[in-house]
């Protein structure tokens, strides 16, 4: 509705003024700068630890030595520094993608644009649920309530007339308006209030939480042990020097800096793939969350149907006319929905006109009422409309004849959503009382009945998500007929529906009941929803609840994770959700969830190996020292080892794709944790197999009397060969490898062949191998150190066996 005429900004006048005043945003966010990570990294205690050890090789040993060490200090930081900016750079990226919209009116369309696009001088579209992108004056008003309490406290919406001022943050809570922008971003009320804040960082999820806890924990073991095992050596008559460098690279090797960018890398990178998929992660802790469902309470219209709502019947037939313009007096022909768009598209199709005049009242669905009054002052007087539920305006109807009755059943019963459609004439003398008086002795103008048939993929995915042992519950404001023939057609049992009458006659014991019972629920509102989401939770299950109006804010609140619709979603409900599916398809919403599962898999099988290394690393030290043998590796040789170990777990394991039975296996405990008792042996065990290994290596070595500098070549052959074998072993927990994909995994890939290549390069070509401190060894005891490795690592393969 457009009474003012008000045509809004050109194109080219947006873009100019966006020049002059600047993106309408709060707080502009730090850019993502490789340089300006690395300069933190370099500030890292652990980074600062490794220069103090190239520190000490200038002082003790060669400049050779010196010039290597610092070398490999450069490539570990960049290595460390290019995961961190990937993965900033993702959540970044998230951020500018899940962005915020506001509808406006440019050279006289309704358009949608970014909210930091919007500037002075653009002609803003409110409606219900539309949270104000500036600081505006109103043009335009029809029954328009605003609720301020992010600026005021006051939780009653404020009544606004054309020509008050709205205020950015605010959000329309009734009625409908237009309003000229007249200041945005920082120039707002809001922008003024947001400055005394200054940035504000994202909160860390509980995993991230948890993770960095984990860590501080694990830095006083990996501590212990570089002060022990340089003490025990000395005390036993090692060299003091060489003792004390390896105390000091074991420390940088062991202590696990590396956990929190893992989870980063994960969440971040795995977050951004999703978004290119149409499923918007605005906050990490969705993502974290996701793989746990147990119960997706979903939306019909649009996520499980099509959203493409036509017109497939009007009664009286010999009426359709008079039916469709009766309902063309409740359309918003700015922004319509599904239903008055495909109302405005039949109206049209047979030259049906909308109602011209004046508006004077308008109610919006809300508040337990399912339809929508609009009151107009026409040229022959006034006349209220009505469209909506059909048996909400037949109770408010004078008469119903009984083949409408008859009618709604017939069409309901194929699926089909039906909106009744009355008037009312009415005394110029009762133009001020309020709407819901006048609501009453309406004259039933007729029914018209819409089809929305399911996508066509969502009954195969509905069954895959039931494979997966997670419930779908749907949940739809429609006559339980038609949500009962619809929840047939896509696989949902609906033997027993459930309406919004009778939650309501429900106890909360009741309802906790009922939830495990009945899978459709008709004629809800959003509190009947919240309500459900809560009972669900009461009963252990981990909840994913889709919505997209201004009431389901405290459902998608209340969820675990909660995910707004992007086509038909209010400014509200994005808001309140942790993620948003820009394509309101329940396909998308289960391949998020099963990327859920896929993050977690990954996570949990970067951080088993990341720490199986760390144990076989300081076991590999322990022994000898406490047997008074030469050590295996050399200091420069462990930072070496440091190197390859963090690319594998912090960059390798997030690449891995999803295992085959991603969709098949049973939800995991929502309390379970990371690192649980199981976890635990199993890290030890792969790192009792790769100490094991290197040491068989070692051994022969050792009983061949080759030189010390050639033992550790052979224990560090074994080493490298180990490792990188049981990264591949590691990819996953239940398939064996070749069952899984040798190749799957090209990051893995290109991480093995340069390890190994590496491990060749140090020791046969010159220049390196003596910068590293190694001695040639013999074809046939590389051979031999490199089998011993693949033996003993091998029963991590194995073990798979048993675990099936």
């Amino acid at each position: 509705m457009n009474p003012t005429g008000a045509r809004g900004l050109t194109p080219e006048e947006a873009q100019a003024r966006l020049a002059r005043f600047g993106p309408n945003r709060l707080f502009t966010p730090a850019p993502v700068r490789f340089w300006a990570i690395a300069a933190e990294e370099i500030r890292e205690p652990m980074i600062l630890l490794l220069l103090v050890v190239g520190v000490f090789y200038s002082l003790w040993g060669g400049l050779g030595d010196a010039l290597t060490i610092f070398v490999v200090i450069l490539l570990l930081v960049a290595a460390e520094v290019g995961n961190e900016f990937r993965a900033k750079r993702a959540i970044a990226a998230l951020e500018r993608i899940a962005a915020p919209k506001a509808r406006v009116r440019r050279a006289g369309q309704a358009v949608t644009v970014d909210t930091q696009t919007v500037v002075p001088g653009d002609v803003l579209l409110l409606l219900p649920g539309t949270r104000l992108a500036a600081d505006a004056n109103l043009i335009s008003t029809v029954n328009l309530g605003v609720d301020e309490a992010a600026l005021s406290g006051e939780s009653l919406a404020a009544e606004k007339v054309a020509g008050d001022a709205v205020y950015a943050g605010t959000v329309v809570a009734t009625g409908e308006g237009e309003a000229e922008a007249t200041a945005t971003g920082g120039a707002t009320r809001l922008g003024q209030m947001a400055a005394q804040l200054g940035a504000v960082k994202p909160p860390k999820t509980p995993l991230q939480l948890a993770m960095k806890a984990l860590a501080g924990k694990l830095v006083w073991v990996a501590v212990f042990f570089s002060v022990a095992i340089p003490l025990i050596g000395i005390a036993r008559g090692g060299d003091f020097r060489e003792m004390i460098l390896t105390g000091l690279s074991l420390a940088f090797a062991t202590i696990p800096e590396e956990l929190p960018i893992i989870i980063t890398m994960v969440l971040g990178l795995g977050s951004f793939r999703l978004s290119r998929q149409k499923f918007l992660v605005k906050r990490l802790r969705a993502a974290e969350t996701l793989g746990d469902a147990t119960v997706i309470l979903t939306d019909k219209t649009g996520t499980l149907t099509e959203s493409r709502m036509r017109v497939v019947a009007v009664y009286p037939r010999e009426q359709e006319r008079a039916v469709l313009a009766a309902a063309l007096g409740t359309v918003s022909p700015e922004v319509p929905d599904a239903l008055e768009q495909a109302v405005l598209e039949r109206a049209r199709a047979l030259g049906a006109a909308a109602p011209q005049g004046d508006i004077l009242g308008l109610r919006h669905p809300g508040d337990g009422r399912r339809s929508k009054a609009v009151l107009w002052r026409h040229q022959d007087g006034l006349r209220l409309h009505l469209t909506g539920a059909p048996e909400e305006i037949f109770a408010r109807c004078r008469e119903v004849p009984p083949v409408l009755r008859e009618q709604l059943e017939s069409e309901a019963g194929q699926g089909r959503r039906c909106v009744a459609a009355a008037t009312r004439a009415l005394d110029a003398r009762e133009a001020g009382r309020p709407l819901d008086e006048l609501e009453r002795d309406l004259e039933l103008v007729g029914l018209i009945s819409f089809a929305d048939p399911p996508r066509a993929d969502v009954r195969e995915t509905l069954a895959q998500v039931a494979g997966a042992g997670i419930r779908t519950l749907m949940v739809s404001g429609d006559y339980p007929a038609t949500a009962a023939a619809i929840a047939r057609e896509v696989g949902i049992a609906a033997d027993r529906v459930l309406t919004g009458e009778e939650l309501d006659c429900l106890d909360d014991t009741a309802l906790a009941q009922a939830v495990r019972e009945v899978s459709v629920y008709a004629r809800a509102t959003p509190q009947h929803k919240y309500r459900l989401v809560v009972a669900l939770q009461r009963n252990g299950e981990v909840v994913v609840v889709t919505g997209d109006g201004v009431n389901d804010a405290l459902a998608l609140k209340a969820a675990d994770v909660g995910v707004a619709m992007g086509i038909k979603g209010t400014d509200v409900a994005k808001e309140a959700a942790q993620a948003v599916l820009a394509d309101d398809n329940y396909a998308t919403l289960a391949r998020g969830v099963f990327e859920g599962r896929h993050f977690f898999d990954n996570l949990r099988k970067g951080v088993n190996y990341y720490l199986a290394v760390k144990v076989g690393l300081i076991a590999i030290f322990l022994l000898p020292v406490l047997a008074g043998l030469p050590l295996p590796f050399s200091p420069i040789q462990i930072i070496l080892l440091e190197l390859f170990m963090d690319l594998a777990a912090s960059a390798g394991f997030v690449a891995e794709p999803a295992e085959a039975d991603i969709a098949s296996r049973q939800p995991r405990s929502a309390a379970a944790v990371l690192i649980d008792t199981s976890a635990v042996r199993i890290i030890l065990f792969k790192g009792g197999l790769l100490f094991a290994a290197v040491m068989a290596a070692y051994g022969w070595a050792s009983w061949r009397e080759l030189p010390p500098v050639a033992v550790q070549g052979c224990a560090f052959a074994a080493w490298m060969v180990g490792h990188v074998a049981l990264a591949f072993i590691s990819r996953s927990d239940r398939h064996w490898i070749v069952r899984h994909g040798l190749f799957t995994n090209p990051v893995m890939n290109l991480w093995a062949v340069a390890a190994i290549g590496f491990l060749l390069l140090t020791i046969y070509l010159p220049p390196l191998r003596e910068a590293l401190r190694f001695a040639p060894v013999a074809p046939a005891d590389l051979i031999v150190s490199v089998t011993l490795a693949l033996l003993l690592v091998a029963p991590a393969e194995l073990r798979k066996a048993f675990v099936r």
